[in-house]
């Protein structure tokens, strides 16, 4: 066996026992649930028995009834007493079904509402720390995966109270009867909820892909909902249309293979119920006929066996119930699985005192910044602050988020979570845009002349300032050599410019713009060794005064700033 067919046995095996642990976690925290909900349990439990009661009381008069018709030859009139007893019966158990569906839906409602508390409350407090789902998945959670618990609390918990109760009661009464009758009831009783688990294996499995993939269409769609304005303006709408339209096809796709398997397992154990029902029939039938002799059919009447007939079914339909339901406690498990993920996040005190002391003298500062792409993490809570003046440089591999995290504080992105401070206060998106200059790798040029491209055509701007900038960017190192100076117009895109002289124009647009606080993303990368330093110069003339943050992994920008910070894994070192 190869190294690699070992490491993947090894990698499924420890995928199954953390799966397998998980799933214990989840079942505890369910059974949390039931310790707390004992009292209302009992109410319904309680009505169930009742209601089995009734239902052995109602075979035997029915069958009463029925034997003094046919058999005896009575009249109805004289058996005014058993139908009587029938009709109270029958209202009793109508009482007891109403009772005991009107509090189990009360009873999961209130599991849900304070379920749903519980999820806001931490969203409000600590969760924000921690969230890495897109809104629309966190709304999917809250509202969908807690709903998801209703069908658990209100059907299958208290079955499964019920059915330790109901049977027993049913086959005590049939042994008392017929005790042939009573051991087939016995010997076939098991093999309901055998299946029912070898089953509900399988749906669990499917329930949890049903949830994560509905979790992904929630949040995705939710994005998208958000972003309609971009997708249109980009010609994308259609794109992703076509792409919300797959998605959804794989959810039905998941859907359908949770359907199913509930319909495999109602059929596999109705086959088995109705053959043991088929042999009660059987026994009876063949022993009113005198067919059989053994066990007590030699001496059976017509009531005891349409007592025990009528009985059988009765006996199964608490173990088909459950087993019905316990797809409800496998989507339960699996909707169990994402609530903890956010229940259980760790606390993150959002106003401590050293967070406020350092957003109040910090000029810029963000705390816990999150920002995911699908399923993968840039940024994961990122906490800094910068004072006033400072010149920063971030540094990081390529891929490790610094451009990202430069855009979410210029308000070019917004973040999945956390704040950003501008001047020690909570900022938006537009103030960040309107305060502070950005100079990115790549810098577009447009279609105009050298001034227009400084001050992105804004006529308030007085060309003295134009003049000025251009001066302090060393745009007029080149710009004097052309025709027209300043007026001289550019190809699209600043053709027939280097790099180095478009990062110029940048910076002298940076520069107009007056903005206290100045961010730049590698604005030497791809240039030559003489570019590069005198770029460097420009900038620490250009912006002596002003807060810099710079993204940046040379070694020569790094010896120049005053302070050096690390992202690496999305967070900074």
């Amino acid at each position: 066996m190869s190294w690699s067919c070992v490491k993947n046995s090894s990698t499924h095996k420890a995928d199954f026992q953390h799966h397998k642990r998980r799933q214990a976690y989840c079942a505890e925290w369910l059974k949390s649930w039931e310790k707390a909900l004992k009292r209302p349990l009992r109410l319904s439990v309680l009505m169930g028995i009742l209601q089995t009661v009734l239902i052995i009381i109602q075979a035997w008069f029915l069958a009463s009834v029925l034997h003094a018709l046919v058999i005896e030859h009575k009249n109805i009139a004289a058996l005014s007493v058993e139908l009587s007893v029938l009709l109270a019966v029958f209202g009793l158990r109508s009482l007891c079904i109403y009772v005991f569906q009107v509090h189990s839906f009360k009873l999961a409602a209130s599991v849900r509402l304070r379920l749903q508390k519980q999820l806001l409350d931490k969203l409000d407090n600590t969760l924000k720390a921690t969230m890495r789902q897109s809104s629309g998945e966190m709304v999917n959670i809250i509202q969908n995966h807690a709903q998801a618990l209703d069908d658990y609390f209100q059907r299958y918990l208290p079955q499964k109270r019920l059915v330790m109760w109901a049977p027993l009661l049913i086959v005590s009464s049939v042994f008392y009867v017929n005790w042939l009758v009573g051991v087939i009831l016995l010997v076939t009783g098991p093999l309901v909820p055998l299946f029912m688990i070898l089953i509900g294996m399988g749906a669990e499995s499917a329930s949890r892909r049903q949830f994560v993939q509905m979790s992904r269409m929630s949040g995705y769609f939710l994005d998208r909902i958000q972003g309609l304005e971009t997708l249109k303006l980009f010609g994308q709408a259609q794109a992703e249309l076509a792409r919300i339209g797959e998605i959804s096809t794989q959810f039905t796709e998941k859907t359908m293979a949770v359907l199913s398997i509930a319909f495999l397992s109602s059929a596999v154990l109705e086959f088995f119920s109705a053959v043991a029902v088929a042999l009660v029939a059987v026994y009876v039938g063949l022993g009113l006929l005198g067919l059989v002799h053994f066990g007590p059919a030699a001496d059976i009447t017509l009531q005891q066996a349409l007592f025990v007939l009528l009985l059988a079914p009765e006996y199964f339909l608490p173990l088909r119930q459950l087993s019905a339901f316990y797809h409800d406690r496998a989507q339960a498990l699996a909707a169990a699985d994402h609530l903890l993920k956010l229940l259980d996040a760790p606390e993150f005190p959002a106003n401590s005192v050293l967070l406020q002391n350092r957003v109040q003298t910090s000029v810029l500062a963000c705390d816990r910044l999150c920002k995911h792409y699908g399923e993968s993490i840039v940024l994961d809570h990122v906490y800094l602050s910068i004072k006033p003046g400072e010149k920063v440089v971030l540094t990081g591999e390529s891929g490790a988020g610094k451009t990202t995290l430069l855009k979410l504080l210029v308000g070019l992105d917004q973040p999945d979570d956390g704040e950003i401070y501008l001047q020690g206060q909570l900022s938006s998106r537009s103030e960040r845009l309107a305060k502070i200059a950005w100079v990115g790798q790549k810098n577009a040029l447009f279609s105009g002349s050298i001034a227009d491209n400084i001050s992105l055509f804004d006529s308030d701007i007085p060309l003295e300032q134009i003049e000025q900038a251009a001066y302090a960017a060393g745009v007029m190192n080149f710009a004097q050599d052309l025709p027209d100076k300043l007026n001289s117009l550019l190809g699209e895109n600043g053709f027939g410019l280097s790099g180095g002289q478009i990062q110029r124009i940048a910076l002298a647009r940076a520069f107009v713009k007056n903005s206290g606080i100045i961010i730049l993303d590698e604005p030497t990368a791809h240039l030559d060794p003489v570019t590069k330093q005198t770029l460097l110069d420009v900038i620490e003339r250009l912006f002596a005064a002003k807060t810099v943050l710079i993204a940046s992994h040379d070694s020569t920008v790094i010896q120049r700033f005053d302070r050096h910070i690390s992202l690496h894994n999305g967070r900074i070192a």
